[in-house]
């Protein structure tokens, strides 16, 4: 037997998914990014990190970290100075960079998770 109840629409989801959150005492930026929040005003809903399956999570956590660290290394390579951070992932590196970058994108999804886990969030589905 179908449900009568209406399904809610993403703006109506993303509501519910920000009140559990701020009830679990996660608020503001760290509940939903001003980049996802700029996206929402202009129609594209994202869901709030917390929300993300872990997979999704360690994928974005990878690309942020590739595309900062990595972006850094080339303008640094570019302009001809290289302080010592720079220089020292460059010597350690692609391998050592990417296994770097997919244990802390690991650890950047688990850290959501745990919180969503420890919030008793529910799925998205279930808003």
């Amino acid at each position: 037997m179908k449900s009568t109840e209406p399904t809610p629409n993403r703006h109506e989801k993303l509501r519910r998914a920000l009140a559990h959150l701020e009830r679990g005492g996660v608020k503001g930026a760290h509940a939903y990014a001003p980049a996802f929040r700029s996206l929402a005003r202009a129609g594209y809903i994202l869901r709030p990190l917390h929300y993300w399956s872990f997979l999704g999570l360690t994928a974005l956590g990878f690309f942020m970290l590739v595309v900062l660290i990595g972006g850094t290394v080339t303008v640094c390579l570019t302009m001809g100075f290289v302080p010592r951070p720079v220089h020292r992932v460059v010597s350690a590196g692609p391998v050592v960079f990417l296994g770097v970058s997919v244990a802390l994108a690991l650890v950047f999804a688990a850290a959501h998770k745990i919180k969503a886990r420890s919030i008793r969030l529910p799925k998205w589905q279930d808003l």
